[in-house]
């Protein structure tokens, strides 16, 4: 069956205006076609002469969305807003060492959704990211574009002294990665002429790193269902560009998904959008919004509504249309900005008469339906309009990722993951928070494991062969609970009600019993992590006393006695690896 591509998404591929693909449709030059719904436009398999969608015909998305990381690849995230960048990038392979973020709703956001992630709330300009040198392969960051200086008129990294690119490029330069990518708006191309561009080239190169050209990426050809674009800055490392090293941008999805694919259950997300808060009309606003059809604007409304909603506007001239504007279910979202019912920027839902609610917002940008966003709403709306949509930095993070394959293929490196990881715990302040277990179970529902898990397996081990670069969680266990660990025969393990976002549940392997008064003694390797409740070891406790259960198997006693140890997090946890218990 064809692929359908409206008169109006051609236009955004193309990067021409509505009326110009509409003209190639009448005028013959491409056939033009009315779908099921009596939309007119093109199939894309009738395109193959324009390159945007031959790219999307001829695409390897299904290969490279199969691009896994070799080793642990680390990064550093500036910049990192609610996510959408970080995560994506997490998706693809990166482990962050440290993200660095100056809005407090943000940050909150961030360890709330990965408590394991090392977040560094504060401005970036009293950071000292030199103990992460030589420790990290990747940095990125979106930089916000601020007015250049020309003063020095040498275009070098003098000039961007006073910007939020100069703080990206000294961490550049005080950390050495071997690659690292910024992000901004299309503007920055055009912006100042072209100047602002230029320094930040000649910067880069002062740096010791090459640009490779710049790109605007389109999000509605990485599978987003939004029509919005961002300036891709990719630079590689002098020593390793001169060996012939290349960055390859990433193909595109085979079609531009729309509100549709969005909202409901199919090929991007697997339920309908949930339920949530979200911004209302007033009843003024509200009425005139109700005149407006799906995919119209103010020009849709009667002359006399059109003179009193748009004052003096109206006069003029231009198109204005993002004025009283409402959605196509059929189209991709018009770019999503801090708020959704700002008079200039309407973004009202394509059938209800409303603007888009906190979780439609978050589904455009492709957020996953567990990452939740902390603050009011309007809070939440800003950090969603702000991200760099998960999915189009999910493809860049694999093409990322397949370039550092290629480098370690012919440089192997052992993974520098924990001491960089150690470095960057290392900048932050001593904070400490508790995971909230009615999130966790949110997130993740009963009997599902924890995802993105190593250990959640049911993998035999041999006792003679442990791997002691395997981190272990050291817990205390009550003494009402402690007699089948005592004869070494426990299942499982639940925590309490209060268990530290610091432990790095996603890295653990080996779990090991505390007797209070005695130490440790006995390992056992942890098969599952998932979201339980105490009523499943308690009888009498509540069923929704929700709590982490670690599924565990008894693999040897590791000590002839018990050890006594410390137990670092509120005399309750330790998180080591399994080198360090056996040097005791």
């Amino acid at each position: 069956m064809p692929t359908f591509l409206s008169a109006t998404n051609l236009a955004d591929l193309t990067g021409t205006s509505l009326a110009t693909a509409q003209k190639w449709g009448e005028s013959g030059v491409y056939p033009y076609h009315r779908n099921e719904n009596g939309k007119e436009g093109f199939y894309m398999e009738e395109l193959t002469d324009v390159e945007p969608v031959r790219m999307m015909l001829d695409t390897n998305w299904d290969e490279e969305f199969h691009v896994a990381p070799l080793r642990d690849y680390t990064s550093v995230e500036l910049f990192a807003g609610a996510g959408g960048l970080a995560l994506g990038m997490h998706m693809a392979g990166f482990r962050h060492v440290l993200l660095n973020e100056m809005d407090a709703m943000a940050c909150q956001t961030l360890r709330r959704n990965h408590p394991e992630w090392n977040v560094l709330e504060g401005d970036i300009h009293q950071v000292d990211f030199t103990p992460l040198r030589g420790k990290v392969d990747f940095l990125s960051g979106g930089f916000p574009c601020q007015a250049f200086s020309y003063a020095g008129k040498k275009g070098g990294l003098n000039d961007t002294r006073g910007t939020l690119f100069f703080e990206l490029a000294r961490a550049v330069k005080e950390i050495q990665p071997k690659v690292f990518m910024g992000e901004n708006v299309k503007g920055l191309l055009s912006h100042e002429d072209g100047r602002t561009l230029d320094v930040i080239r000649n910067a880069i190169a002062e740096l010791g790193y090459t640009l490779v050209e710049p790109r605007v990426l389109k999000a509605i050809m990485y599978q987003v269902p939004q029509k919005r674009e961002r300036l891709i800055l990719v630079a590689i490392r002098n020593d390793i560009y001169e060996q012939g090293f290349r960055f390859k941008w990433p193909d595109p999805y085979r079609r531009v998904m729309t509100l549709r694919d969005a909202f409901f259950s199919g090929e991007l997300f697997d339920k309908d959008v949930p339920e949530s808060e979200g911004q209302l009309y007033p009843a003024k606003k509200a009425r005139v919004m109700a005149m407006v059809p799906e995919g119209g604007d103010w020009r849709d409304l009667p002359v006399e509504e059109q003179k009193e909603y748009m004052g003096g506007s109206f006069y003029l001239g231009g198109g204005k249309t993002g004025m009283a504007r409402r959605l196509s279910m059929d189209e991709p979202s018009l770019t999503l900005t801090c708020a959704p019912a700002q008079k200039q920027t309407e973004r009202c839902h394509p059938t209800e008469t409303r603007p888009l609610t906190v979780r439609e917002y978050a589904r455009i940008q492709t957020f996953p339906d567990y990452w939740k966003f902390e603050g009011n709403m309007a809070d939440q709306y800003k950090q969603i309009g702000n991200a760099v949509p998960v999915n189009l930095a999910f493809a860049i993070g694999r093409s990322l990722i397949r370039l550092f394959n290629e480098i370690d293929a012919q440089h192997p490196e052992e993974s520098q993951f924990e001491e960089a990881d150690k470095a960057g715990r290392e900048m932050l302040p001593p904070q400490l928070f508790e995971l909230d277990m009615f999130d966790m179970h949110e997130q993740y529902p009963m009997n599902v494991s924890i995802v993105n898990n190593p250990f959640a397996h049911k993998k035999n081990i041999d006792n003679n062969d442990l791997d002691d670069s395997k981190n272990v969680l050291v817990s205390l266990v009550p003494d009402k609970y402690i007699e089948p660990y005592t004869h070494q025969r426990a299942k499982a393990y639940f925590t309490g009600k209060k268990f530290p976002s610091t432990v790095k549940l996603n890295k653990l392997y080996y779990f090991m019993p505390y007797t209070k008064g005695k130490g440790i003694r006995d390992l056992y390797q942890i098969e599952v992590a998932r979201v339980g409740t105490k009523h499943e070891f308690v009888e009498t406790a509540d069923e929704n006393d929700f709590r982490i259960v670690f599924e565990i198997k008894f693999v040897k006693q590791l000590f002839e006695d018990y050890k006594p140890i410390k137990l670092m997090i509120w005399r309750t946890f330790t998180d080591t690896n399994l080198r360090a218990i056996l040097a005791m």
